[in-house]
């Protein structure tokens, strides 16, 4: 009896093993995900430094944009007292990968009063990325948070 215990448990674990391995991405798929996340990252942070909160809209996810619609996320992006002047120049972005189409931007970024200009401080934050139809898409209702909310991990 237990040399079937210990059967099943080898064939159990020899099978599920190469599956569990293959769903991790090799390293040069890692480093391709990081570029490309990157890229997006800056690209909404651009969007957002410059407040053009309806092109904004389009990068998020489906389903914040089920919870707000363009014309109130814009209202509530323009209510807020603080704007990203851009990306903490001494301290590095990170990429956290989780899942394929699953992964946090870790940045620290200096946000600017939008009517105290000499008002500024950097925070470091983390933005949930999900991969849907191709693309990478953000979490809007953190945006509409921001900078005081990041997502729980």
């Amino acid at each position: 009896m237990l040399w079937l215990l210990v059967l099943f448990c080898w064939l159990n674990y020899s099978t599920v093993l190469p599956e569990v391995q293959a769903r991790q991405p090799s390293p040069a798929e890692l480093e391709a995900i990081q570029k490309e996340t990157k890229v997006v990252f800056l690209d909404f942070l651009q969007l957002w430094q410059e407040e053009r909160y309806f092109e904004l809209y389009n990068y998020g996810n489906q389903h914040s944009r089920e919870q707000i619609s363009i014309e109130e996320f814009a209202t509530r992006m323009v209510e807020l007292d603080w704007v990203p002047l851009g990306l903490h120049p001494e301290k590095r972005s990170e990429v956290s990968y989780h899942y394929r189409t699953f992964l946090y931007v870790i940045a620290t970024i200096v946000f600017r009063h939008k009517s105290d200009f000499d008002l500024q401080f950097s925070r470091r934050q983390s933005f949930l990325l999900l991969k849907e139809s191709g693309k990478w898409h953000f979490d809007l209702l953190q945006m509409i948070r921001s900078p005081f909310y990041s997502p729980p991990k």
